[in-house]
């Protein structure tokens, strides 16, 4: 079994102070992942890194959202950039881990396949649950960190799940709103729109799914991205691209969905559609090569025939099924695209939600559970 690797760190304070305090504390963990990222994107790209974040930055404009949506958020990386040493322009290039991989597909070849993150959520037993593999590229892992978020002059706290030098991937917070999220690149994208990791921390901020809802259908999404959401009265999922959010109803006599890297309703399709028509036509090799990798609609099935097993859907039958090696849902080193860097089962109980992580494979890394009223259990 591998071993439990996760930091945690307690934020408090104005949000420049909490940013500055994640800085300082994690500063060698983010100089190395930081370092490793510009690393992958000089492979990956075969572009000078800092040409690639001059250029990535120029031709989006991803800031005036986050001042309009997410000022205390910006002022979080600015701490960060202060207490780490590094500069704020890479800090906030860093936190778009959504962004930055539609950009760089625009750079190489017009667009690329989306092959990371699953999530399910459930509604059974007056009990919500949602749950997913955080999946990335092989360089995030060794990072993994859990913030835990006291917002200034309120008593929202939020559990985050992270690396070092990212104010965001997933969590949950006290109120029992959780968020969970995966890319969906074939859904368009918005150069001028609020980055996903913006959106995670702004819905951690909220009290019911309700705010947090009306919260993701006002702001325009950077994006093609899935989000599953929950508290403890409701779970849903939203499809959310560059001119749309849709909700996506339960099925039919069913309290339980999956999502991959797929759209199931949005249709707001039409660069990816155009990507590929050309690429049928003028590349029909390098098609080929990314129907091969593409792994969505397996490990969409492969979770939709588990979660339609007469089995409570609990966080032991969860991480079972996130521990499936088939699709695969849960992924390792040796798959070279992608790996599991934590696995989420959030329990989004009104009086003590719970969030259960892995940092690494649920198939072989131990979990612990976090509360918000006894810490670890």
């Amino acid at each position: 079994m591998a071993l439990y690797k996760m930091r945690v760190l307690d934020l408090y304070g104005t949000p420049r102070e909490r940013g500055r305090q994640h800085g300082e504390e994690l500063r060698e963990q983010i100089g190395r992942h930081y370092d490793l990222f510009r690393e992958n994107i000089e492979l990956d790209t075969g572009m000078d890194s800092q040409k690639y974040l001059d250029q990535f930055l120029a031709k989006t404009d991803f800031i005036p959202a986050a001042e309009k949506y997410t000022p205390d958020l910006l002022d979080e990386l600015r701490g960060i950039s202060e207490g780490s040493g590094r500069s704020f322009q890479e800090v906030f290039a860093r936190m778009l881990s959504d962004e930055d991989p539609w950009y760089r597909q625009i750079v190489k070849f017009g667009r690329g396949i989306p092959e990371h993150c699953s999530c399910l959520g459930s509604r059974e037993g007056g009990r919500s649950l949602i749950a997913q593999n955080m999946d990335s590229p092989l360089y995030y892992d060794g990072f993994q960190t859990l913030l835990r978020v006291h917002e200034p002059d309120s008593d929202v706290e939020s559990l985050v799940f992270t690396v070092a030098g990212k104010i965001s991937l997933a969590g949950m917070n006290n109120y029992g709103v959780g968020i969970c999220c995966n890319s969906v690149l074939f859904l368009d994208f918005n150069v001028r729109g609020l980055a996903e990791d913006f959106i995670v921390r702004k819905v951690l901020q909220q009290k019911s799914l309700e705010d947090a809802l009306a919260f993701m259908r006002s702001v325009p999404h950077a994006s093609g991205q899935n989000y599953v959401l929950g508290d403890p009265g409701r779970v849903t999922d939203l499809e959310c691209s560059a001119s749309k959010v849709i909700e996506l109803p339960m099925r039919p006599g069913s309290n339980r969905f999956v999502h991959t890297n797929h759209p199931l309703n949005n249709d707001n399709t039409a660069s990816w559609d155009a990507m590929w028509k050309l690429g049928e036509q003028e590349t029909p090799e390098l098609i080929e090569i990314l129907k091969a990798r593409m792994t969505t609609y397996n490990r969409f099935n492969t979770l939709q025939q588990g979660i339609e097993a007469d089995l409570p859907l609990d966080v032991k039958r969860a991480t079972a099924l996130l521990s499936d090696h088939s699709a695969p849902v849960c992924q390792h080193h040796y798959h070279q695209l992608n790996y599991t860097l934590g696995c989420l089962i959030m329990e989004l109980d009104a009086q003590n939600p719970r969030l259960n992580v892995t940092g690494g494979p649920p198939c072989s890394t131990p979990s612990r559970t976090y509360t918000f009223n006894e810490g670890i259990l």
